[in-house]
């Protein structure tokens, strides 16, 4: 039998003639789901030889991630802001940019912690912004929307696995939405026709194609959703929103004489580039 240190380099070898970014985590981090244990572990059992059952589900796990599908669909879920969610084909995978987004919020509403306001998330896909939220926010109300009866079916089953109440609704964006919230976020399709078709494979091949795009150079949607969020948003309420590169600055800069809201902040990712924008209704 191979040891575990074997598969590891041959794995990582080959991952790395397939084009596979992150070649060695990928292969650490896959054979640690075949093995049931941390990817830690690994390193203090490298000249362990791995059981043949064990060995085919890696091997399985090595040829789809070779075809460029997604880690997180292989491994079936995602650790994000300390939950646990599935993630598969019905909605994207989510990602380090948008757990910022949430790290932001909790951050500039740290004071209302513990009080029972009301969340909304447009789009919710898998349901992480909205779960993660209710995390932090642990006697607010919450609620999420999206169009995709798909993308909905995972977010429920996330909010049950993860223990979090949450109303989903179907709706394109706010048309079946009642009600006022002092959260509004969202992280809708924001890139162009021509992004995504440059995207890399894991994006392009398994992501839901309406989940990526927008017209008017990736800004419809957004605009929309900024347009109509004064209706749905207590007064001092914040709309928080995930953008792509150089569209905070174009957003803010639409809406610098909107009298509906008092201040627009323009916030960075991790790698320092303005990805967010917030505003405050007036």
């Amino acid at each position: 039998m191979q040891s575990v240190l074997e598969v590891l380099k041959k794995c990582e070898d080959f991952f790395a003639k397939k084009g596979v970014p992150n070649p060695k985590l990928d292969a650490q981090l896959l054979l640690a789901g075949a093995l049931g244990c941390k990817r830690l572990d690994l390193f203090l059992r490298f000249e362990d030889p791995i059981p043949e059952k064990e060995l085919s589900v890696f091997r399985e796990y090595a040829r789809r991630r070779a075809k460029r599908e997604p880690l997180q669909h292989i491994l079936g879920s995602v650790e994000f802001f300390s939950l646990k969610l599935k993630c598969d084909a019905r909605a994207l995978v989510p990602r380090h940019e948008t757990e910022r987004l949430c790290e932001i919020i909790t951050e500039a509403l740290a004071d209302k912690k513990n009080e029972p306001i009301k969340i909304l998330d447009l789009g919710t896909g898998s349901g992480a912004i909205i779960l993660a939220l209710k995390s932090f926010f642990l006697n607010s109300k919450c609620a999420a929307s999206d169009t995709s009866e798909n993308a909905l079916s995972l977010a429920k089953e996330n909010a049950e696995a993860c223990g979090l109440d949450a109303e989903f609704v179907k709706s394109d964006w706010f048309k079946n939405i009642e009600g006022k919230y002092d959260i509004i976020v969202s992280n809708p399709p924001y890139l162009t026709s021509e992004e995504v078709e440059n995207a890399q494979e894991e994006v392009r091949l398994y992501d839901p194609p309406e989940a990526l795009s927008s017209p008017d150079e990736g800004l419809k949607d957004l605009r929309e959703i900024i347009k109509d969020a004064p209706k749905f948003l207590e007064h001092g309420g914040i709309l928080a929103l995930e953008c792509g590169l150089e569209q905070p600055k174009i957003l803010a800069a639409e809406n610098a004489a909107n009298a509906d809201f008092s201040k627009a902040e323009i916030l960075p990712d991790l790698s320092g580039r303005d990805r967010f924008l917030m505003f405050a209704r007036a």
